[in-house]
């Protein structure tokens, strides 16, 4: 990754961190507010000291000195009192920000634009959610750490001047030497950060692919591609780790060198003001103190350096799913009072420039029809249903929905007129009832179990001792391929559509099935338009319209 494009990414997300902790200003104001005062008391340690060991080396046990201790010792209390309160906001932190990027994910995937997901396997790419765990742990880190770190160091920076100006010197010098250090490294320091979490996500991904295929590679013939991808994944995962580990190892060593030489010079320095009677004892202690507590601060910061990368990356890894665009939606609602027609004129559509799947395609489907679109596999048959749900925005030419372009049209009001069954649709872990409704509480068991009768489904339901309560695993296992089709299909014919688009139907299932599913579809749903791709002849001959769609490059 070149330098320039470390530096964009670098920038990229700490505005996205800041755009976070904006969300949360109000509670990370008041972490902030408890740091100040947590520092402020934390140097009334040193200071307390300092006035008792001045009492001690006069001889004097006064009420002076026992109102001092008591003060020292309600400081320190207070310290705690202020470390549980900052403690309660980080917690109430971490909470908002699972809900928020649960809320947020739940609402973009369904929403997202199908095209700028094209080149991606969804599922892996929600794996990404799994960065909040890591967000909120090193949010809660910095939040509680840094913010008091970087105060007392400065405080104490401050403080130390007013002993002596020699101190403001080797302050300056301090706060100098830390920003070059973060500056020269943070960039490379995120970037193989990043580089070792796609790793991560690739070995998570991989593992869930073995998962998936258990069964191919159980039976499979002397094949040990399993372990072989494993191990190449893992071996790039452990040079992305040993990569980054470098960055925080020259991090560590710098801080860690120079911190040694300022113990060093401020030890010595100390030592020569104290000898020329520049300070007093008193003076020289508190004065360590202030030092060993800035240098344990410093070491605080160093610590925390590597969960500063943790944080960065997540929000970029957040980012991934976050900042997909969603589709574009129009603002009309469609009216369904006349049924719906569709026309296509001179339409073209390319996932990309070297994918062209449909060339000047012109259909014109009255409503209430029944129309059948044939061609041979790759022809485009299943893009152009696609293209009917809105799902894509970017395309040639034009697709009319009751003469109206499609995208005039609110996606939601396109979408609650139409009943969907394409092949790659699944059934989710959950009820019956939740898969066929997908919680649109308008719809009754009764038209349920109409429909189901129509369609073949209503034996199963039957057969079952909670009926439409009756739990379904995540991918319909233990189901037979024509039930959890008739599934699918019960789900598209809910709630009575006015456009109908199906994707083989009734691939798989038997010619008593086909062809009942055909006639139910011409005599029950005469007020539907219907849209089905598939080269089925039957369905060609019975179909009141036949589209034939050509491939636009056969020879793919």
């Amino acid at each position: 990754m070149a330098i320039d494009t470390q530096q964009a990414v670098l920038q990229r997300s700490i505005f996205r961190l800041f755009r976070i902790i904006r969300l949360e200003r109000r509670e990370i104001s008041a972490i902030y507010f408890y740091a100040i005062l947590f520092g402020l008391l934390q140097l009334t340690l040193p200071l307390g000291i300092q006035s008792i060991i001045n009492f001690v080396l006069a001889g004097s046990f006064s009420t002076s000195m026992i109102i001092l201790i008591g003060a020292v010792v309600t400081g320190v209390l207070f310290t705690g009192i202020l470390q549980v309160n900052q403690m309660k906001l980080n917690e109430k932190i971490q909470q908002n920000l699972f809900a928020q990027y649960t809320f947020e994910f739940a609402h973009r995937i369904p929403k997202v634009d199908m095209k700028s997901v094209d080149g991606y396997y969804m599922p892996e790419l929600v794996n990404r959610f799994f960065d909040v765990i890591s967000l909120q742990k090193g949010l809660s880190k910095l939040l509680l750490d840094l913010p008091v770190a970087m105060i007392q160091i400065v405080f104490g920076l401050i403080l130390l001047s007013f002993y002596n100006a020699v101190f403001i010197v080797f302050g300056l010098l301090l706060l100098v030497i830390l920003f070059l250090i973060i500056r020269y490294s943070s960039a490379r320091g995120l970037a193989t950060s990043i580089e070792e979490s796609d790793y991560k996500y690739g070995v998570a991904s991989w593992l869930q692919e073995i998962a998936r295929v258990m069964k191919s590679i159980k039976f499979s013939r002397n094949t040990g591609i399993h372990i072989t991808k494993t191990d190449e994944l893992v071996s790039g995962y452990l040079e992305a780790r040993t990569s980054h580990f470098k960055i925080l190892l020259l991090q560590y060593w710098s801080l860690i060198l120079f911190k040694v030489l300022i113990t060093l010079a401020m030890l010595v320095v100390g030592g020569f003001l104290l000898i020329d009677q520049e300070l007093n004892v008193g003076q020289f202690v508190a004065a360590e103190i202030v030092i060993i507590t800035v240098l344990a601060s410093i070491e605080k910061f160093i610590i925390s350096l590597d969960k500063v990368y943790d944080v960065l990356t997540s929000v970029e890894k957040l980012g991934k799913v976050i900042d997909k665009p969603l589709e574009v939606s129009g603002n009309m609602p469609l009216d369904t009072t006349e049924g719906i027609s569709i026309e296509t004129r001179d339409l073209s559509f390319a996932y990309n420039k070297d994918q062209v799947i449909l060339k000047h395609v012109d259909m014109r489907i009255p409503a209430g029809k029944l129309v059948c679109i044939a061609g041979p596999e790759g022809s485009g048959k299943s893009t152009l249903l696609r293209l009917l749900t809105g799902s894509f925005s970017e395309f040639d030419g034009k697709i009319l929905i009751n003469g109206l372009p499609i995208g005039n049209y609110s996606l939601d009001s396109l979408r609650n007129a139409t009943g969907i069954y394409f092949s790659q649709q699944e059934i989710f872990e959950g009820t019956l009832w939740e898969n066929v409704s997908l919680g649109n509480c308008a719809y009754t068991p009764q038209e349920m179990i109409r429909l189901a009768e129509k369609i073949g489904l209503g034996n199963f339901i039957a057969e079952q001792p909670k009926g439409f309560e009756t739990y379904i695993d995540p991918t319909g296992r233990r189901l037979s391929k024509t039930t959890t089709q008739r599934i699918l299909f019960l789900r598209a014919l809910a709630g009575k559509p006015k456009l109908l688009l199906l994707e083989e139907p009734w691939e798989g299932m038997d010619d008593s099935s086909k062809i009942s599913m055909i006639r139910f579809l011409q005599q029950d749903l005469r007020d539907c338009t219907i849209v089905v791709a598939a080269s089925d002849p039957e369905l060609m001959h019975t179909a009141d319209i036949v589209y034939n769609i050509q491939p636009v490059n056969p020879q793919l």
